[in-house]
């Protein structure tokens, strides 16, 4: 039993050797992007909270699903950048 259960270790760790040879640059664009993405739509439905003025009907409706991320949103967007940080990455 505990032969098998190195066998599935070993597995586990070439695949994840593999995936991260191959794909796992572009998983962590993509996720970068579908956030982005997100934080550009809660922007233009939530924005009047940080003081663009905008108006949404669908602004209560989104709430809900949106309210435990409008606090690391508020941050990204108020956070000030600088040119070099997008030299770094």
């Amino acid at each position: 039993m505990h032969a098998k259960g190195q066998g599935s270790g070993f597995l586990r760790k070439l695949k994840d050797f593999f995936i991260g040879a191959t794909v796992y640059g572009a998983i962590k664009d993509l996720e970068e992007k579908r956030l982005l993405v997100e934080y550009g739509l809660m922007l233009a439905v939530f924005g009047d909270m940080l003081g663009y003025p905008v108006s949404s009907y669908y602004r209560l409706r989104l709430l809900p699903y949106w309210l435990s991320r409008v606090g690391a949103w508020k941050q990204y967007l108020l956070k000030e950048r600088d040119v070099t940080e997008k030299l770094g990455e």
